[in-house]
């Protein structure tokens, strides 16, 4: 997770809680076996069951029962104290609960890993991201935790159309790259960090060394890399043109064109080249 707080943990006694976010206690539980009987098996209530209890037994067994079937129709995991003593013939082993102090939900592991309730990877992109950048940004986002490859793919795609803002052909990212520091367009620093995401994101394409199959990490660190390239390539030139042209005269701003300029070799130049 990316906000701010402490990640949940299999075992920790304290952590950002998946269901309310709030830093609070976890108390842990085991979960028991206990067969279901003959003919009997899982079933889920259906949206209508509320208004039958109170048509075939009355309004006292709807608010008897009704708060109980409620909880179900919400899908979530809940605690029912049965009154009735249950012989437990098995632990499921491997699986877990922690419950939030803050707002009382479960959470539910699987090992050490959190499979309810689902983390999507939340990421904040660039404010200056642009709007073809992002859409593909928040998509890689929203598909990390199913498929780092899938996400790693597109944000290669990202970068590739982050180049060609910055004047790339956007046929071989490669060689635009290469391109950019011949021209001196961009930092050693954001071509190590354009090359990071390109060559993960088509290794993810095209398996090679890296294996991106359920490596959520590497696949994570690539959203901070894409960053910092808008917020240096994009962002940062924006911000210093801004100023620039708030603060510099425009009389001042046309002498500046002309002196950088490219000048051309007029005849008399060329003479006295010879």
């Amino acid at each position: 997770m990316s906000r701010e707080g402490i990640a949940p943990g299999l075992g920790e006694h304290s952590f950002s809680c998946p269901s309310c976010g709030a830093i609070a206690h976890q108390t842990w539980y085991k979960l028991f076996l206990d067969q279901y009987e003959k003919d009997s098996s899982p079933w889920m209530p259906d949206e209508e069951i509320l208004e039958r209890l109170e048509r075939d037994f009355g309004p006292d067994v709807r608010r008897s029962t009704g708060e109980y079937f409620k909880k179900r129709l919400l899908k979530k995991p809940f605690r029912e104290d049965l009154e009735q003593n249950l012989w437990i013939k098995g632990q499921l082993e491997n699986v877990y609960a922690s419950q939030c102090y803050s707002c009382n939900h479960y959470s539910i592991w699987v090992a050490d890993e959190l499979v309810y309730p689902h983390q999507k990877y939340s990421v904040t992109p660039a404010a200056d991201m642009p709007d073809e950048v992002r859409e593909d940004f928040l998509e890689a986002a929203s598909i990390v935790d199913a498929s780092a490859r899938g996400a790693a793919a597109l944000l290669r795609l990202c970068i590739q159309k982050i180049v060609m803002r910055l004047g790339g052909k956007g046929i071989n990212l490669n060689d635009d790259i290469g391109n950019l520091v011949e021209q001196r367009s961009i930092p050693q620093s954001i071509q190590q960090a354009l090359d990071v995401v390109r060559v993960v994101g088509n290794n993810a394409v095209h398996p090679g060394v890296i294996d991106l199959k359920d490596n959520k990490t590497i696949a994570s660190k690539l959203f901070g890399l894409v960053n910092v390239i808008v917020e240096t390539s994009i962002a940062g030139p924006k911000h210093v043109k801004n100023i620039y042209e708030s603060i510099v005269p425009e009389s001042a701003r046309k002498a500046i064109e002309k002196r950088d300029a490219p000048k051309l070799l007029s005849g008399e130049d060329s003479d006295k080249g010879r």
